[in-house]
C-alpha cells in the first residue's frame, strides 16, 4: 500500500478524510526537534494504543511504514483499509502524542493547527515598489512576487533654488503612482489566496501611500497588521517569518473572539445560534449550520450516531430508526465536525475554556432559524 504524502497541512484535502465510517486510524506526533532518541519509545505506545482501540496488524503496519525514521517535525497521519495512508507535515504540532481508532477520522488536532496558522499576504514596500509574500495557510512556504511601480523618479534631493519645489513634487508624484501599484497588487493577492490578514512593513511614507490606496473592501474586510523592517537588508529578514508567524497567531485570536462575540449575540431569542449537543446536532442534521464551535476534549466520552446520509444524525444516548440502512456510532465531536464538513460549513476549534463558549463545548451559527 503506496503512502499520500502533503506537505505541508493543506486545509483542502481535510474533507477528504471524511469516510463513509469504515474505522480510520489518527495518529498525532507532536515536533520534538532536530533530535530524537525517544523515538522507538514513542512509536511502541502509539502501536498498542491503535491495536488496544480494535486496529488490525495490518493498519497499523501502514501506519508504521507512512511515518518516516524519528520525525523531527510534526506530523498526523491517517489510515483506513481501504485507502492509502495520509501523512499531513505539521511543523510545530504542540503533543501530547496520540493515536485513536475510531469510525471517524479525529481532525480537531489538525483544524487547531491550521486555526493558527491562516492564510495572509505580507507586503515589504519601499518608494519604487514591494515584494509582495503570499502565504496560503497551514504553514505552506509563501509564493514571493515583487512589484515595480511605474514612476522611477524618487528622489527629492534634486538641486536647490527655485527648481527644488517642481522636483518634490515630481518625487511625491512617483511615490503615489508607485503605491497605487502595490495596492493594486495587494488586492490581487488577497483575492487570490482568500486571505483575511494583510500585513504590512517598509518605508514609513510607503506604507502610509499604500494604506491610502487599498480599495475600500480592503480597509474594512481585511485585518491589516503593522511590522518593521524594509526591503534592504536591515537586520530584520531572518525574524521576519517568525514575527509574521506570531502576528498570524494573534490575529487568528482576534477573528475566535469576534466569533463568540457574534455567537453570544445570536443567542437572543430568534437568534441565529444553536448552543448544546442535541440543538447542535439537529441544526447540522437540518444542513442550518453555516459555523460550527466545538471545544474538543481530551476525555470526551459523549458518543453520537451517523448514517450514511447527511441528514442521520442522532446523540448517542438515543436509538437510529430501522431506516438507517447503515450507521455507526463515534466520538461526539468527531462526528459533528463530519456532519459541518460534509455539508459545507466552516469548522472553529476552541481553546478550552475559552470565554463564552457554547454550552456542553458545541454549538453553532445557523444560516436561517
Amino acid at each position: 500500500m503506496s503512502t499520500r504524502m502533503i506537505f505541508p497541512a493543506d486545509e483542502r484535502i481535510i474533507t477528504d478524510l471524511v469516510p463513509a465510517g469504515s474505522g480510520v486510524a489518527s495518529v498525532y506526533l507532536a515536533s520534538v526537534g532536530p533530535v530524537d532518541d525517544d523515538w522507538p519509545a514513542r512509536w511502541h505506545a502509539l502501536n498498542g494504543r491503535l491495536l488496544r482501540a480494535g486496529a488490525g496488524d495490518d493498519i497499523v503496519a501502514a501506519v508504521e511504514r507512512a511515518v518516516p525514521a524519528a520525525p523531527a517535525e510534526g506530523l498526523a497521519v491517517f489510515a483506513t483499509a481501504t485507502a492509502e495512508p495520509v501523512v499531513l507535515h505539521a511543523p510545530g504540532l504542540a503533543g501530547p502524542d496520540r493515536a485513536d481508532w475510531t469510525p471517524v477520522a479525529r481532525l480537531a488536532p489538525i483544524l487547531t493547527w491550521l486555526r493558527d496558522r491562516p492564510a495572509h499576504v505580507l507586503v515589504v514596500t519601499d518608494r519604487t515598489g514591494a515584494d509582495i509574500h503570499t502565504g496560503a495557510g497551514g504553514g505552506q512556504p509563501p509564493r514571493i512576487t515583487s512589484v515595480y511601480g511605474p514612476d522611477d523618479e524618487i528622489e527629492r534631493n534634486a538641486p536647490g533654488g527655485r527648481a527644488q519645489s517642481r522636483y518634490q513634487h515630481r518625487a511625491e508624484d512617483s511615490w503615489r503612482h508607485n503605491a497605487g501599484a502595490v495596492a493594486g497588487a495587494c488586492e490581487r493577492a488577497l483575492r487570490d489566496s482568500g486571505a483575511r490578514l494583510l500585513v504590512i512593513s517598509g518605508d514609513v511614507r510607503a506604507v502610509q501611500l499604500l494604506e491610502e490606496r487599498l480599495p475600500a473592501w480592503v480597509r474594512t474586510e481585511v485585518t491589516i497588521r503593522h511590522i518593521t523592517g524594509g526591503r534592504s537588508p536591515d537586520g530584520s529578514q531572518p525574524h521576519r517569518a517568525e514575527t509574521v508567524a506570531e502576528v498570524a497567531r494573534s490575529a487568528a485570536a482576534q477573528w475566535t473572539g469576534e466569533l463568540l462575540s457574534r455567537f453570544a449575540e445570536q443567542r437572543a431569542p430568534h437568534g441565529l445560534a444553536v448552543d448544546g449537543a442535541l440543538a447542535t446536532l439537529e441544526a447540522l442534521a437540518q444542513g442550518r449550520v453555516a459555523e460550527l464551535l466545538v471545544e474538543p476534549g481530551q476525555d470526551d466520552s459523549r458518543t453520537a450516531w451517523f448514517g450514511a446520509q447527511p441528514a442521520q444524525l442522532l446523540p448517542g444516548t438515543q436509538t437510529p430508526p430501522p431506516s438507517w440502512a447503515q450507521c455507526d456510532r463515534g466520538p461526539l465531536p468527531d462526528v459533528a465536525i463530519r456532519a459541518a464538513l460534509r455539508t459545507g460549513a466552516q469548522v472553529h476549534l476552541l481553546d478550552p475554556g475559552a470565554a463564552g463558549a457554547p454550552a456542553e463545548g458545541i454549538g453553532a451559527l445557523c444560516r436561517f432559524r
